[in-house]
């Protein structure tokens, strides 16, 4: 069973080794998924609270880039280098993380999967 939580958040960013307009300034509004997998617990019914999912993410990523300059945490903040960095972040907090899926328009998205 898959239980996903969606974070939205706007950043500014380039993409310094890119020859095209990305190589310039400029933003984009987000949106990250974070995906679990487990059974329901028998005790409350829930692979997870999503209150708890929600918190642990907002703490460790989402703090961090909400309104942020890209570049500041990753040298070049492609989507595919943004979705790694917060696996890293993530993965060792967040018991069941399946999947990772950052959009950074709503045609274009990474997915980082276990």
């Amino acid at each position: 069973m898959l239980l996903s939580v969606d974070f939205h958040f706007s950043a500014a960013h380039m993409l310094p080794f890119y020859d095209g307009p990305c190589k310039r300034l400029h933003g984009h509004n987000y949106v990250l998924q974070v995906t679990l997998t487990g059974r329901p617990s028998p005790k409350d019914g829930m692979i997870r609270d999503f209150d708890e999912v929600k918190k642990t993410v907002w703490d460790q990523v989402m703090t961090k880039v909400d309104h942020y300059y890209l570049n500041d945490i990753v040298e070049n903040p492609t989507a595919e280098n943004l979705v790694v960095w917060m696996w890293d972040r993530l993965e060792p907090l967040v018991p069941g993380l399946e999947e990772l899926k950052l959009w950074e328009t709503p045609e274009y998205c990474v997915t980082y999967r276990k």
